[in-house]
């Protein structure tokens, strides 16, 4: 990130992560069968998940509904 966070607010967390990651985004109403599609997929191309990090999902409101972009860390 370049830009640094000087102020947050009371009830926000700030967490900068520095890993690699898989994403895939879609329909926050599939957001079970995007993680189970994805892991596999990550599996299938020989990534591991990496233990200890943090899953990141972000949701981004659309025309219908809203989706979600999931961020599995990987090692």
């Amino acid at each position: 990130m370049s830009d640094s966070i000087s102020e947050l607010p009371s009830d926000m967390e700030y967490i900068e992560v520095k890993d690699e990651f898989v994403v895939t985004r879609g329909s926050i109403m599939e957001v079970g069968e995007l993680h189970s599609k994805l892991g596999k997929w990550a599996k299938e191309q020989g990534y591991h998940n990496k233990q200890g990090s943090y899953i990141i999902e972000t949701y981004h409101p659309v025309e219908n509904g809203e989706e979600v972009e999931i961020y599995i860390p990987i090692s």
